[in-house]
């Protein structure tokens, strides 16, 4: 049985961390918050979800709870980290760029104590980061952590819009980022489309490739394959030259005629 959890989006590392629901936690979406964060340390944060089944049960904190509601004092004392995030932000490119190393810096976030400051970045390959470490927390004296993410994470973090129009699931709803994969895409006959069409702002495939994935591998099973040989049961046989799963037909080129389409029930045969 999965985890009831309520999930902070935390100001620290903008991602959403996940802690025991309780019955008698009165809280609200939308809400801010400080909470107990993985160190035992104050962190603020604001309410995404509550009474919910947890993403992934063993990233919960079970030793995390909600200590209070911000106060208008929290508030500002999280607010006055804005501007210095923003300068954080442009001193460490600038290191990164003396150092020459290939990342690109998108964010950095204060904890509520102003004493740890993160730093996400996106890069294609690993990075060696031990001397920027260094050189960031001698200038900005603070305990610097630097973390890498895909560039998944990041358009779950940041939002945005999808081809359809609407908000990015991953930054909506979506909890788990799930591997979307090419046999996803040939399930659904969908290579011609193109690889600009298949990605998402990301620039990997689109995750609402597996949202009817099972569907079409349910119904590809009564489709013959592209070059399958068919008997049908009206005008003799021919070959498959295209499918199309979803409406459950098929285009035929018949011996010595022209290219027909066909509903799949038309198919008496599977010969090759």
């Amino acid at each position: 049985m999965a985890t009831k959890v309520i999930g902070i989006e935390s100001g620290y590392s903008a991602g959403v961390v996940e802690i025991p629901y309780n019955e008698g936690t009165e809280v609200a979406v939308g809400e801010e918050v400080i909470f107990k964060d993985a160190e035992e340390k104050e962190e603020y944060g604001v309410v995404k979800y509550f009474n919910r089944d947890a993403v992934e049960d063993d990233k919960v904190l079970f030793t995390s709870k909600i200590l209070r509601r911000a106060t208008p004092n929290d508030i500002q004392k999280v607010d006055s980290h804005i501007e210095l995030s923003r300068a954080a932000i442009k001193k460490c490119k600038s290191v990164v760029e003396k150092l020459g190393l290939y990342m690109n810096v998108f964010r950095a976030g204060y904890s509520f104590d102003g004493n740890r400051l993160q730093f996400m970045f996106t890069s294609d390959d690993r990075v060696d980061f031990r001397e920027l470490v260094k050189e960031l927390a001698k200038v900005l004296q603070k305990q610097i952590h630097l973390r890498q993410i895909g560039p998944r994470d990041r358009a779950k973090m940041i939002g945005g819009f999808g081809k359809c129009g609407r908000p990015l699931c991953c930054s909506t709803w979506l909890g788990k980022l799930e591997s979307i994969n090419m046999e996803m895409v040939r399930m659904q006959a969908l290579e011609s489309k193109g690889s600009s069409k298949l990605s998402g702002a990301c620039g990997k495939l689109l995750c609402c490739l597996k949202y009817e994935v099972e569907s079409y591998r349910d119904l590809r099973k009564t489709v013959p394959r592209i070059g399958a040989l068919v008997k049908l049961k009206k005008i003799g046989e021919g070959t498959v030259i295209a499918v199309d799963i979803l409406n459950q037909k098929i285009k035929v080129l018949v011996q010595g005629g022209e290219p027909t389409v066909v509903k799949v029930e038309e198919v008496e045969k599977v010969l090759k």
